[in-house]
């Protein structure tokens, strides 16, 4: 199957009313980039999970409290797995830890009255393993490979047929083209739904017959 709902509606109060669950593209990504990790995954990883809210945009909700670093084993595995950090070495991803505190402290914080960090980081993964976006995108032909190219619409779309609910796919803007970078997947506040994302990012020029590489 390529979407699992098996996720338990979880009890939410609090000022956000919606998750996105943003997902990188890393070839295209670190095609960008130039990512020190290697190899370069060939699957969507977790950039970050954003409560948020319909009618104003939530960040940096409490300021004056911190990511605590990690050092359990087992979830330090299971994060690099699904949310490996890019831009460093593994070494020093998994010991700085420096993306995972940057997206908790502007992001995950604002549902802190709610979930505490380890609550945050789980419902990330859970989230993550809920659906398998490549899958999505590779059975309904949009494949990919720097030899192919679609619209962003065409990336929308198939995503669509399966979720019945907008994505919003971002891409960057590099060598005389858009690279796909990262798709936007946005969720209920109880996660037991999908839901279209209330602001959809432009940047894939959606409506348009531009092409954007799916690396």
């Amino acid at each position: 199957f390529i979407l699992f709902f098996g996720l338990s509606p979880i009890s939410v109060h609090g000022s956000f009313d919606h998750w996105q669950l943003v997902l990188t593209w890393p070839p295209g990504f670190c095609e960008i980039k130039h990512c020190p990790k290697k190899p370069i995954p060939k699957n969507f990883t977790i950039h970050g999970v954003w409560p948020d809210h319909t009618d104003y945009i939530m960040y940096d909700c409490n300021p004056n409290k911190e990511f605590k670093k990690i050092y359990d084993k087992h979830l330090l595995n299971k994060l690099e797995s699904r949310w490996p950090q890019l831009t460093s070495h593994e070494y020093a991803g998994l010991n700085d830890q420096t993306f995972w505190k940057y997206e908790y402290e502007k992001h995950g914080l604002c549902c802190e009255k709610v979930y505490d960090q380890s609550q945050y980081f789980d419902i990330a993964m859970k989230l993550k393993d809920s659906i398998d976006l490549l899958n999505i995108l590779t059975t309904n032909r949009i494949v990919p490979g720097f030899q192919y190219s679609y619209t962003g619409d065409q990336i929308s779309s198939a995503i669509k047929r399966v979720t019945q609910k907008d994505p919003n796919p971002k891409c960057t803007y590099s060598k005389g083209g858009l690279e796909l970078t990262e798709i936007g997947i946005c969720f209920n506040r109880t996660t037991n739904a999908l839901m279209r994302c209330p602001r959809n990012s432009n940047s894939c020029k959606l409506g348009t017959t531009t092409k954007v590489v799916f690396r």
